[in-house]
C-alpha cells in the first residue's frame, strides 16, 4: 500500500474542491459516529461506508476515524494511522482519481470514432504550418537556455505532440514531469540527457524520455535543433495530484 492519499492531503495536492468533496463523506461518517446512529447508505460513497463500519466496530477505531476527520479538515500534518484505516481511506484516493479520469476512460469504451466531420485537412499539419499554436518560450542566457514549443493543431484527448526548437549551441532546462515521451529528431544535432545517461542525436532519431527521469535536450550544431515530442499528457495531467507545471519545472509566456 502507498499511502497515495494521506501524502496527498499532506503536501496538499488535491484541489479545494476535492477536499470538500472527501470532507462531505467524512462528515456524514462523523455524525453518525458521534451521534451513535446509522448513516443513509444512499449518502455515502462505498469507501465512506467502509470507514463508517470501521469507525463502529469498537471505541478504538471509532476515536482514531474521528481523528482522521479533524486531520484533513485541519489540512493534514505528521500524525500516523493504524494500517487498517490507512487501507480504507486510500479508497479515496482511487474515487478521486476515478473522478478525474473516469469520463475518458468511458470514452475510449465507447469505441466511437473522434475524426470530426470537416475537410480531411484538420487531420495533418507540418513544419511551419500557421495553425501550430506557440505553447512558450524560456531564455536564460547565463545558463544557455534558449527553445521554445509550439503545439500541433490536432483535437486529442490523450496524446499531446509538440515542437521543440532549440537555438544553436543553447539548450532547455533540466527538468521532469510525470508524463513519458518519445522525441523524435526532424533537423540539427544534439543530445539528449536522461538521467545519468547521453546520447548524441541526429535527424531520423528516436529518443525515449521515461516519466520522471531527469532530462535535458541540447542543441551541439550550427542550426536550430528541431524535433516532435510525444506525450501522453492528456492522461497523466489529468491524473497526477499536485500542480503539474510547478512539478515540470517550465516557464510559459
Amino acid at each position: 500500500m502507498r499511502d497515495f492519499f494521506i501524502k496527498s492531503i499532506k503536501a496538499k495536492r488535491i484541489s479545494p474542491e476535492e477536499k470538500e468533496l472527501v470532507l462531505q463523506s467524512l462528515r456524514l461518517v462523523q455524525t453518525a459516529l458521534l451521534s451513535n446512529t446509522t448513516p443513509e447508505v444512499s449518502n455515502l460513497s462505498a469507501v465512506a461506508c467502509q470507514l463508517y463500519l470501521f469507525g463502529a466496530s469498537n471505541e478504538v477505531n471509532r476515536l482514531e476515524v474521528l481523528r482522521f476527520t479533524e486531520w484533513v479538515e485541519q489540512g493534514g500534518g505528521e500524525v500516523d494511522f493504524s494500517q487498517s484505516l490507512k487501507s480504507i481511506v486510500e479508497g479515496f484516493f482511487r474515487e478521486l482519481q476515478w473522478d478525474r479520469t473516469g469520463a475518458l476512460m468511458e470514452k475510449i469504451n465507447a469505441q466511437v470514432s473522434l475524426t470530426r466531420k470537416e475537410p480531411p485537412q484538420i487531420l495533418v499539419s507540418k513544419l511551419g504550418d500557421p495553425n501550430l499554436q506557440g505553447l512558450y518560450h524560456n531564455q536564460v542566457e547565463a545558463l544557455d537556455i534558449d527553445f521554445s514549443v509550439s503545439v500541433l493543431p490536432f483535437e486529442l484527448e490523450v496524446l499531446d505532440p509538440r515542437i521543440v526548437t532549440i537555438k544553436p549551441g543553447k539548450a532547455n532546462e533540466m527538468h521532469r514531469h510525470a508524463h513519458e515521451t518519445v522525441f523524435i529528431f526532424i533537423s540539427g544535432t544534439g543530445k539528449v540527457l536522461v538521467d545519468e545517461f547521453e546520447n548524441e542525436v541526429k535527424p531520423g532519431d528516436f529518443a525515449l524520455i521515461p516519466r520522471w527521469c531527469n532530462h535535458q535536450s541540447v542543441n551541439t550544431g550550427t542550426e536550430d535543433l528541431v524535433f516532435l515530442a510525444v506525450a501522453d499528457f492528456g492522461l497523466t495531467g489529468k491524473s497526477f495530484m499536485g500542480n503539474y507545471m510547478k512539478t515540470a519545472r517550465m516557464k510559459a509566456v
